[in-house]
């Protein structure tokens, strides 16, 4: 909890979630408003299904500066606000909650920020995902919502999919929104990426696949793996896969999932204090939310 003291002048922010006890979002942010000096605190709440759209009602009469929005109420959510980004519209997905040019009480603003979480989190490591080939395994809505922001930064991204058709259908849908604007994206099986994967330069697995408990399986083998790439795994736990591990043994560098959580969190919180933000850097207000985390 904030160590701010709560008076007159507090701001409230939240996170909806069913359940959302297990969340590390209240332990990040408040840890930034303690760091920053901004008089607000971020609580965690969990209304029944049935009861989201009252929630929201309350979210808006009560004038909370923003909000985070997690499972399961990412996509109903979406009939609850006044304006959608494009990439939630694209994803059908929605994480964050905030007021348009920072009007409380106004238009209240929807989108999500967890694709830009991954890139975040690769830059961190010092890798630029920008106008390079990437393969993103998978085609759910975490790979929708990432392949969305590497399209839209000029990456040739290829989906990589058990299924062929529901990864064209992902690569098809991504080239009629983009129509032109962005390099054609492509679609291919897990069993045939060995074929394509030296000319890839950033792998991404946006799947389950190795989280726990299922340590021991990896999406890709190793004759998939190349040591000029960089393969990142948006699963933490464990922090290191058993992809990250073949990769590792195979030269290549390697990226950690856990980042991810925490620069969708910086990305939101932006959204929310852009002038007490603006001179800090994300490496800055990274240090910060994981020290908060630690509890």
């Amino acid at each position: 909890m904030s160590q701010q003291k709560i008076n007159g002048k507090t701001e409230t922010l939240c996170i909806f979630g069913y359940p959302v006890g297990h969340s590390k979002s209240p332990l990040m942010h408040n840890a930034l408003f303690d760091a920053l000096g901004i008089n607000a605190a971020y609580l965690p709440y969990a209304p029944e299904p049935e009861n989201l759209a009252e929630a929201i009602k309350g979210f808006r009469a009560l004038r909370f500066r923003g909000a985070n929005v997690t499972i399961p109420y990412k996509t109903p959510v979406m009939d609850l606000v006044d304006e959608l980004s494009d990439i939630s519209r694209f994803t059908g997905s929605v994480n964050t909650l905030y007021w348009k040019d920072g009007n409380v009480g106004g238009i209240l603003c929807g989108t999500t920020t967890d694709p830009y979480g991954c890139i975040r989190n690769l830059e961190e490591f010092g890798v630029t995902p920008q106008n390079t080939t990437i393969a993103l395994l998978g085609n759910g809505g975490a790979a929708k919502a990432i392949a969305y922001a590497l399209v839209e930064m000029g990456n040739q991204v290829t989906i990589v999919c058990r299924n062929l058709d529901k990864g064209l259908a992902l690569s098809d849908s991504l080239n009629k929104f983009f129509d032109g604007r962005a390099k054609e994206v492509q679609a291919v099986t897990f069993q045939d990426f060995y074929a394509v994967s030296p000319d890839i330069n950033i792998i991404i697995n946006a799947t389950s696949v190795g989280m726990t408990p299922n340590v021991d399986e990896s999406p890709l083998t190793m004759k998939d793996l190349h040591s000029h790439q960089t393969v990142c795994d948006i699963v933490y736990t464990p922090l290191c896969t058993k992809l990250l591990q073949m990769a590792e043994e195979k030269g290549c560098k390697i990226v950690t999932g856990e980042g991810m959580l925490v620069h969708q969190g910086i990305e939101s919180f932006r959204k929310w204090f852009p002038k007490e933000t603006q001179d800090k850097t994300n490496d800055e207000l990274a240090a910060i939310m994981r020290k908060g985390m630690q509890g």
